[in-house]
């Protein structure tokens, strides 16, 4: 009787959430959030871009293109080297030095 109790019995447990689960799902946060501000930045410039072409001040039109392209680039990048620093601080445990840390 006991032991039909016992094998019958539901099975409770504990799910823990590990960190790294945490840091993994913050940095994929962190990847979408750097995604969406490289598009802004670049719908921002080709924006001003436009209306610099429509006002007949092509120049200006290179300009703001060039400009959004650059920034663009420098924000993305900037983002992928500090991540690449980061996790081969976090393996290595020896730190570099950038970033502050």
């Amino acid at each position: 009787m006991i032991a039909t109790l016992l094998a019958t019995a539901p099975q409770t447990s504990i799910t823990v959430l590990a960190a790294t689960d945490l840091v993994s799902g913050s940095r994929s946060l962190y990847n979408i959030m750097v995604g969406v501000i490289v598009v802004l930045i670049l719908i921002a410039s080709g924006a001003r871009a436009a209306a610099a072409f429509f006002g007949g001040r092509i120049g200006e039109t290179v300009s703001w293109a060039v400009v959004g392209v650059v920034v663009a680039v420098i924000v993305g990048s900037s983002y992928a080297i500090y991540t690449s620093t980061k996790r081969t601080t976090d393996q290595t445990g020896i730190t570099s030095g950038q970033f502050g840390q």
